[in-house]
């Protein structure tokens, strides 16, 4: 029996930047095949002879809702760390260069603190490629361009909310004029990163 696994490219590109694969790019998802890591290749056919024998035994397992995100959570990690990695020449700059590309790159972020930005927009604004500006900016800060550029809007956001009066101040919409949409993950990543919450930040004011 033949089973076909239809993963989005944005789920993949999601988990493949938390693992820090970036030389898994548009050029590498063109490809309609991969060879994986030869021990790799028995955890997954392990992995999928569970995964089929739960369906098998339990048919209405998959109807829970919450089953697709574990299954999710757990299979794709699992494939990623298996593909073998693959640096090609865009992933390397010399030090001159890059040194002026990771500045050039900080530049750009700053002027869009308050818009939407991808790694790739970035990238393609600059002229280089997503796995040059990756490798860039975790050999000198030692952070993927992503966190790099949420630190810098958290910083944002925590000085807007010091040089704001609380009655005047909504921070719901403070934090999304900053890209941050959603309250319990903004709340949570400004207190690991100030130790406090946003809301005391602001009554600091008053």
């Amino acid at each position: 029996m033949m089973m076909q696994i239809i993963i989005p490219k944005k789920t993949f590109d999601a988990y493949a930047e938390q693992l820090q694969r970036y030389d898994l790019d548009d050029s590498f998802l063109s490809k309609n095949y991969v060879n994986l890591l030869p021990n790799g290749m028995k955890n997954i056919k392990d992995y999928l002879k569970q995964l089929f024998w739960l369906v098998v035994q339990k048919p209405t397992w998959l109807q829970n809702s919450h089953i697709e995100q574990l299954i999710i959570d757990d299979f794709l990690p699992l494939l990623i760390s298996n593909i073998p990695a693959k640096l090609n020449a865009q992933c390397f700059v010399k030090p001159s260069r890059r040194e002026k590309l990771i500045a050039q790159a900080e530049k750009e972020m700053l002027a869009n603190l308050n818009k939407p930005l991808t790694l790739k927009q970035l990238a393609q604004s600059l002229g280089s490629s997503s796995c040059a500006l990756s490798f860039g900016f975790k050999d000198l800060f030692g952070l993927s361009p992503m966190r790099y550029l949420k630190i810098q809007r958290l910083n944002a956001v925590r000085e807007r909310l010091k040089a704001s009066e609380p009655e005047n101040c909504t921070i719901v919409f403070l934090a999304n004029q900053f890209g941050f949409y959603c309250p319990s993950h903004f709340t949570r990543d400004y207190k690991a990163m100030f130790g406090e919450l946003p809301s005391e930040t602001l009554m600091k004011k008053a």
